[in-house]
């Protein structure tokens, strides 16, 4: 698992990403977070590294949080991704807000699973990032 940066967070954040092939990403990518606060609301957001086999403007996911105690929530979530008119660049970065205010209620490790709803080119990694939020 690869840590990334955070792109507008004021506040303490945590984030993780995973790679997935980027030639047809279809399987599920699992991405753990250990969480050490169950109080704090936060807000999530999905990020997307792609490159330019990628050509469409939405991907719709199936997203699946476990959490410590096995717990399971399941739901699809529609990415909108807008295109820039400027130069084309090897990779491109893209971060969608998820969820705002939510509550990891346990310590521990949850588990992420990010699947997309039908084979895609060009995906080279996702992840999830958490803020606190304020």
């Amino acid at each position: 698992m690869l840590l990334i940066g955070c792109v507008g967070c004021t506040s303490p954040y945590q984030s993780a990403v995973t790679d997935v092939p980027p030639r047809r990403w279809h399987e599920t990518a699992e991405i753990r977070l250990e969480n050490a606060d169950s109080t704090t609301l936060r807000d999530a957001d999905l990020f997307l590294r792609y490159n330019d086999r990628f050509a469409e403007d939405t991907l719709t996911v199936r997203i699946a949080t476990l959490s410590p105690d096995s717990l399971r929530f399941e739901e699809p979530f529609l990415l909108a991704i807008s295109r820039t008119g400027g130069p084309a660049a090897l990779m491109r970065e893209v971060v969608v807000p998820y969820r705002r205010r939510i509550l990891l209620g346990r310590t521990g490790e949850y588990r992420i699973q990010i699947t997309p709803t039908r084979p895609v080119r060009g995906i080279e990694a996702v992840g999830i990032r958490l803020c606190e939020n304020n």
